[in-house]
């Protein structure tokens, strides 16, 4: 013992025996026993020869490094040598220590999430192991007030971790959902800097109440934009789909829940993260307008098309045909000094001025074959010289290029953690600020962040997760979308160089480009989120937790046109304010009771309390016209209006109580069972049918654990789950079920008004539940040693008791009402596949993520009665909510096409020049003849389709080599439809550019361009589009410093890194991006647009992460 131990004192065999446990070895002759120590694990051998010399030094000291199989630290791995009781934990930079009973033992590296590894030391003092990940079949996935292994889930969820989401840097939380979970759709609302995205995880279930899912981070639920967070906190998202996951939460699961873990400090040493990148942001592509030649010949062509392009001259003259300078002088106002004029006359080579006709003369070029062959064609004289016209010296002007610039975003966050047995502490800090690609618009945010965690004593734990954002927003205006509106032969100053209100003497068309310095929309935002709890065991099994987390918004926003804004175009200014302070807050108590029955029966019985005030909001708002002093903006608007200043204030308030109780089961690990119920009571639904239970149940299979899973190597592991359970809605405004009523004043009818109250909604005593059920059969496997993992999920919803407006007469004095009327469906399939394509020794891993999702929604009914159509709101029986309802376009007529009554297209024209018979000629758009009548009428309209994709996917790329890393991930939509402003050609306002039809160019596409004046029926059919796309979300390369070089330069971990995010995107329309197409009813009936920023955008993205 003492040869075992130099340089300690030996105090005796029996103290050490008493003091440390003594372990017999009675199978192996010689090794009697082993006296664990302090440092040292003591041998005591049996020795035959009686030779006291083969007692000698046994002991190694043993340090090494854990990384992952990405070459990060792995804090918290844990160390232990094989048959024996030593063990220790990596610290924050994966770094550990560790006494060897000799040099041929075996460590056992083990962490969650990661294949357990065992190596031999062969006598080695110094290691640098890499867990590979075993995809995440045994990490710990975040469900309803808790936490479980992944193998143990029996319902619907996916999971991203803290790698994934880093990929790829984005500007908001929402954002790091897209492409990476099936049955997850995320589309931006817009792409102005400090804009949030909107969620949809299996489509649409509600026809009037909302739509979006739950976020929770760290166990409590948010209230409000979950984008003011900082992507760089997260530690992972759970997205909860099925009923039997999302009803533990109730009414506010309706629609699915995403689970948000924040980032936790680990036992070590302190460890300090850094990440920080730059990103230069450019617009994807400009709207493909007109230039200033190409518009110009449009116009021509309206004027040509109903033969009026020369004024002066018969309407029949052959040179109506071709650009002709004494036309254009009058088309584009040059004999009224309009600025159009001096762009379009720099194509002709003018030989003198005819001042008494006020005319110019051109000079003249000879007519080709092709133009002669066409007059005669037409009928008309065949000339050998028209006006010579060359388009390339008219110089237009971009205002598209003129109302964007480089785009550029900063992003930098820094966590600080550290960790011992009885506290855990982190604290995170972030920047982040955009410049967005439109002037005017730009967005900064600062986050702080704490999670805590102490142990005092081992039954009780306590801490608290607690995060503040502070954010302002300049909204700006649609700069882009006034500037896209510009005709090209206008100029946004004067030849003094002054800015133009109106650059086309047109007080109807408003230069915008001056609301850079002319208007402010600015919104400021202070926001707490967070929790505090405590956690105290009870004996074993037995705990009790209590949590209190709060939300609380506080938001002022201000807003100013300036006297030469597009607003009030040389009026005084006006300017508004308002302050909206906004809190929500919820209070668990719960109960966790884990136990068993003999070894076989594992239980897990959980039971909440839960109280919740939700968006409780005191809103006030003010503004002023007429203002004396820009200077002042928004404040002190009482000194400084010459008019009267008009307020408003506001406040509501909802409530919600629930109970739940959940039961799992498990039966030898094979047989997994869950049962639930909640029940909700919301102040927002009518007395009487405010309360309601929410029920789940699910099972699960793990085939893998029978016996005769074992007798085949295919598979890995196998899983089948099937659940059922039913959800609420009741996300409408509070106090509608009451009748609220307002101030109105009433005409007597004698000349005089007397003010009163009047109720703005009927009372709906009845209102209650929009209640959900789905079912959902879920299959889970991995082949080949788990190097191929797969998760299939069939679902099937229903959604009844619609919470929806009906509308109503008018002369009831309410525009709707309120009502629970109406079923929508929703069935589809989920599929995610990764696998692991190769994992050579000399470093070379290739990964791959395939995401499939298909989902079929659908109105089964609308009045819950019958199975008519609800044409004024669009609502049709078997299609989706969002529908688009119009006549089908098939193209354009040509001549020898038939038409109406079955006559030839031209014949109608000739036949009459008359709306009704102007519409069939050659040249104008045609629709289906749905009925087979020969008439187009309203009985043609039909479906064209809706906003929603047939089938999206993804697959995601990771190929690492050595130090160096390839991400790239690409999406794919296929199907659905998106409209687009129709192109008017000729008109107030520029127009994107179409492959419109002539006589010489027989186009399919587009129709003959038409005067203002003659607006063409369907106008508004050439406006859909096909919303398939593919698109390059990201690209992405990363350079880590080997550990050599780390340990010289005292760091644990450098990466740098390069991203492409959106650079390429391939669909079939080549204006408008269809991610960026909001459906909205207005629009979808045609009398709406899509809206500013119906732009995307790529950025190039450079950064580096440093860890100490």
């Amino acid at each position: 013992m003492k040869k075992q131990m130099p340089n300690r004192r030996i105090i005796g065999v029996i103290l050490l025996a008493g003091l440390y446990p003594v372990q017999s070895f009675s199978q192996d002759p010689f090794l009697l026993a082993s006296v664990k120590t302090a440092y040292y694990s003591i041998f005591l051998k049996n020795n035959p020869l009686g030779s006291t010399g083969n007692f000698r030094l046994a002991a190694i000291q043993v340090k090494g490094k854990i990384l992952t199989d990405k070459g990060e630290p792995l804090a918290g791995a844990t160390v232990s040598v094989k048959g024996g009781n030593l063990s220790t934990t990596a610290d924050a930079q994966g770094a550990f220590t560790i006494d060897a009973p000799d040099g041929n033992a075996t460590l056992v590296i083990t962490y969650t999430g990661y294949q357990t590894q065992e190596i031999v030391l062969n006598n080695r003092t110094s290691l640098s192991i890499t867990l590979i990940s075993n995809n995440d079949l045994e990490s710990v996935v975040v469900v309803g007030y808790g936490t479980r292994r992944k193998t143990d889930v029996t319902g619907a969820i996916a999971s991203i971790n803290a790698e994934k989401i880093r990929s790829v840097p984005t500007t908001n939380v929402s954002q790091a959902l897209q492409g990476r979970v099936p049955g997850v759709e995320v589309m931006a609302n817009s792409f102005r800097p400090g804009s949030g995205s909107r969620v949809r995880i299996r489509g649409n279930r509600s026809l009037g109440a909302s739509n979006e899912p739950l976020f929770v981070v760290d166990g409590i639920p948010v209230t409000y934009t979950i984008d003011d967070m900082n992507p760089a906190d997260i530690e992972s998202m759970d997205v909860l789909k099925d009923a039997s996951a999302t009803a533990i939460y109730g009414v506010r699961g309706a629609n699915g829940v995403v689970q948000i873990t924040t980032k936790k400090a680990r036992v070590g040493k302190i460890s300090v993260q850094y990440d920080g990148n730059v990103s230069f942001d450019n617009i994807l592509k400009h709207l493909p307008v007109f230039n200033a030649p190409q518009l110009a010949d449009a116009w021509r062509q309206a004027f040509i098309a109903d033969r009026v392009y020369n004024f002066a001259q018969s309407t029949t003259a052959p040179n109506n045909y071709f650009p002709n300078a004494a036309a254009d002088v009058k088309l584009f106002g040059g004999n009224t000094g309009n600025a159009m004029w001096n762009f379009i006359k720099d194509a002709y080579q003018f030989t003198t001025f005819n001042t008494a006709t006020n005319t110019y003369v051109a000079a003249k070029r000879p007519t080709t074959p092709e133009e002669r062959t066409l007059l005669a064609n037409l009928g008309l004289p065949v000339l050998t010289e028209v006006d010579a016209y060359d388009p390339s010296r008219i110089k237009g002007f971009d205002w598209q290029d003129a109302a964007i610039r480089q785009g550029i975003t900063n992003q930098h966050s820094i966590n600080v953690s550290v960790g011992t047995e009885k506290i855990r502490s982190s604290f995170s800090g972030s920047y982040f600020k955009q410049k967005g690609i439109e002037y005017g618009q730009d967005y900064t945010r600062y986050t702080v962040g704490n999670n805590s965690e102490f142990r005092p004593v081992k039954f009780l734990t306590f801490g608290n997760s607690i995060s503040y954002s502070n954010g302002v927003q300049n909204v700006g205006t649609s700069l882009y979308g006034n500037a896209s509106g510009q005709l090209p032969f206008t100029r946004p100053y004067d030849s003094t160089g002054k800015f133009d209100l109106y650059p086309n003497d047109d007080q109807q068309i408003v230069n915008g480009l001056n609301d850079v310095s002319t208007v402010l929309n600015e919104i400021k935002t202070n926001r707490v989120f967070g929790n505090i709890y405590a956690e105290i065991t009870l004996f074993k099994g037995l705990k009790y937790k209590t949590v209190f987390g709060i939300d609380s918004r506080n938001t002022r926003q201000g807003t100013f046109n300036g006297a030469l804004s597009s607003v009030r175009q040389g009026n005084l200014a006006n300017a508004g304010y308002t302050v909206a302070n906004s809190t929500s807050w919820v209070y668990d108590n719960l109960l966790y009771y884990d136990f068993k029955i003999g070894k076989d029966h594992q239980f897990n019985v959980t039971l909440l309390h839960e109280m919740q005030s939700l968006n409780k909001t005191d809103t006030l708002s003010m503004s002023a016209q007429n203002l004396i002093f820009e200077e002042q903006k928004w404040y002190s608007l009482q000194n400084n209006t010459l008019a009267t200043i008009t307020g408003s204030g506001n406040y509501s308030a909802s409530q919600l109580l629930s109970y739940m109780g959940r039961l799992e089961y498990g039966y030898k690990n094979r047989y997994l069972i869950t049962l639930s119920n909640r029940y909700d009571n919301s102040s927002v639904l009518a007395e009487g049918n405010q309360g309601e239970y929410f029920p789940s149940a699910a099972v699960a299979w793990r085939l893998d654990n029978e016996e005769f899973f074992n007798k085949q190597r295919f598979f890995s592991s196998a899983k089948i789950r099937v659940g059922i359970g039913k959800v609420g809605n009741s996300s409408i405004g509070p106090y509608q079920t009451g009748g609220p009523l307002a101030f109105t004043l009433y005409n007597w009818g004698n000349g005089t008004a007397a003010i009163g109250t009047a109720p703005t909604t009927f009372p709906v005593p009845d209102l209650t539940w929009e209640i959900t059920t789905t079912k959902n059969l879920g299959l889970e496997f991995g082949l080949f040693n788990n190097r191929i993992n797969a998760t299939i999920d069939l679902y099937q919803s229903n959604t009844i008791n619609q919470l929806q407006r009906l509308t109503i007469p008018a002369t009831n004095g309410v525009s709707y009402i309120l009502v629970n009327l109406g079923e929508v469906s929703n069935k589809g399939v989920d599929i995610a596949l990764s696998s692991t394509n190769l994992n050579t020794p000399g470093g070379l891993r290739w990964t791959t993520d395939i995401i499939f999702s298909k989902n079929k929604e659908a109105i089964v009914s609308i009045d819950g009665k019958t199975n008519n159509d609800n044409l004024a709101n669009l609502l049709f029986i078997g299609q989706p909510i969002r529908a688009y309802y119009n006549y089908q376009p098939v193209g354009i007529y040509q001549y020898g096409d038939t038409a109406k009554g079955g006559y030839l297209a031209e014949y109608l024209w000739k036949k009459g020049n008359n709306a009704a018979n102007t519409a069939y000629r050659p040249g104008k758009i045609r629709v289906l003849d749905a009925n087979g009548d020969t008439l187009i009428t309203g009985a043609d309209k039909m479906v064209l389709g809706s906003h929603n994709a047939d089938w999206t996917g993804s697959i995601a790329n990771t190929i690492s080599y050595k130090n160096f890393e390839l991400n790239f991930l690409i999406y794919v939509r296929k199907g659905g439809t998106y409209r687009v402003p129709r192109p008017g050609l000729v008109g107030r306002y520029q127009s994107n550019y179409v492959n419109y039809w002539t006589p010489s160019n027989p186009s399919n596409e587009y129709q003959q361009p038409t005067r203002t004046s003659d607006i063409p029926l369907y106008w508004e059919t050439l406006g859909y589009r096909n919303g398939s796309f593919v698109r390059v979300r990201n690209i992405s390369l990363t350079y880590k410093l080997p550990q050599t070089v780390l340990s010289r330069i005292k760091v644990s971990n450098l990466a740098f890194y390069v991203n492409a995010v959106n650079p390429f995107l391939l669909h079939d329309a080549s204006d408008y991006d269809p991610e960026t197409i909001q459906y909205t009813e207005s629009f979808a009936a045609s009398t709406g647009n899509p809206g500013p920023n119906s732009y995307s955008y790529r950025s190039f993205i450079a950064g580096v992460r440093l860890g100490f």
